[in-house]
């Protein structure tokens, strides 16, 4: 009866949608325990989820190669996902518009100084080059800061993994922090959030609200495009 189980399970695990389903369970146990955790930033479901999917397979033995492969839906769905945020953006439309010099200001300000800041602030303390390079790209959705990795020679992986680390920081830190610099501005808050926690900090903007998550929205795309536009400039500059 055992050896029929293992065959089974065997079977289960190598199949081509296991990957996905494996992904997809992680995903809906980390937000159940989000929710129970009274939705705190501190249980984040984007870290659960990786943690679980991580455990399972070393567990497993599947390889990265493997799994990335069998989950390229999800990359495509990925995309799809962030051009629906047009939809909050659009509802809010009118509250945006009210705003769009401060709120422009402050993207263009936020995703300069962003960069700049790690970066130097990385150079002083002695970072190699490559890290240097990476923390560039640290304020851009995932999707894109491989793409800008690419481009100025960073080390794709790293900088995937920094842009994750802000995205949680900024997501946990920003609204408490926001709340006691300007309590009560949703606009300037979702910005923030948009600017600096990209794709994570916008999906926390959401859960606080519509009008946050349109601007974050917007912060993180206009953020994006300035980066990928900027960033090969400045590294000229840099002598990168």
């Amino acid at each position: 009866m055992s050896e029929v189980l293992m065959h089974a399970a065997q079977v289960v695990t190598h199949h081509h949608l296991f990957p996905l389903f494996l992904t997809l369970s992680a995903y809906a146990a980390a937000t159940w325990l989000f929710k129970k955790a009274g939705q705190s930033p501190f249980v984040h479901p984007l870290v659960l989820s990786v943690a679980m999917v991580i455990v399972a397979l070393k567990a497993l033995g599947m390889s990265y190669q493997h799994y990335f492969q069998a989950t390229q839906f999800l990359h495509w769905m990925l995309g799809l996902a962030i051009v629906a945020l047009a939809i909050p953006l659009y509802a809010e439309l009118q509250h945006v518009g009210a705003r769009w010099k401060s709120t422009l200001a402050a993207i263009v300000v936020g995703s300069v100084v962003g960069v700049g800041t790690a970066m130097l602030t990385a150079w002083w303390l002695g970072g190699s080059h490559e890290l240097v390079l990476a923390l560039a790209t640290k304020s851009v959705t995932t999707a894109l800061a491989t793409v800008v990795a690419q481009q100025v020679g960073a080390n794709v992986a790293l900088a995937a993994t920094i842009v994750l680390v802000t995205g949680l920081l900024g997501a946990v830190i920003g609204p408490w922090l926001l709340a006691r610099i300007l309590p009560n501005d949703d606009a300037a808050l979702g910005t923030a959030l948009g600017t600096c926690a990209h794709a994570i900090g916008t999906s926390r903007a959401l859960q606080l609200g519509e009008r946050c998550g349109a601007f974050s929205a917007l912060a993180m795309g206009l953020n994006g495009l300035l980066t990928a536009a900027l960033l090969p400039i400045l590294l000229k500059w840099w002598g990168a």
